[in-house]
């Protein structure tokens, strides 16, 4: 609602289901389309892809902007990290969305990751235990 202008491309294979508390994985999903968002061209897509494997469910969120500089990679989920200084003055973002993504995620027995490359875009990929230490195994 926030962004009417934009495109969201969204896609499911399998049916996402999974031991959750929704309302804090309402906010990963959030944070992370948020930050998509603001973080490409107005002209282009965000994808959000949910795929299933029989223990867990993959969120990716992919948005088409430029790379995040290596250097900032390692510490994107840290607190106060941004992926540039500009957008953030403009959005007075005080840079904790992708810490809070993180934690929620880990704290959900998940993992998150951002890939990052010229030409292909960003993509953020949460994978998440359908039960609760599902995922201890791997």
């Amino acid at each position: 609602m926030a962004w009417p202008e934009r495109h969201l491309q969204v896609s499911q294979r399998g049916a996402a289901t999974g031991e959750w508390d929704s309302d804090r994985m309402a906010q990963v999903v959030s944070n992370l389309v948020t930050n998509a968002l603001k973080y490409s061209p107005k002209a282009t897509p965000v994808r959000v892809e949910l795929r299933t494997e029989s223990d867990s469910v993959e969120l990716a969120v992919h948005n088409e902007g430029p790379p995040i500089p290596l250097d900032v990679l390692p510490r994107l989920f840290e607190p106060l990290q941004r992926g540039t200084p500009q957008v953030d003055r403009a959005s007075r973002s005080i840079g904790l969305g992708l810490y809070i993504v993180k934690h929620l995620v880990e704290a959900h027995g998940g993992t998150v990751a951002a890939h990052s490359e010229q030409g292909l875009g960003t993509t953020f990929t949460v994978r998440l235990p359908r039960t609760p230490g599902a995922l201890a195994h791997h």
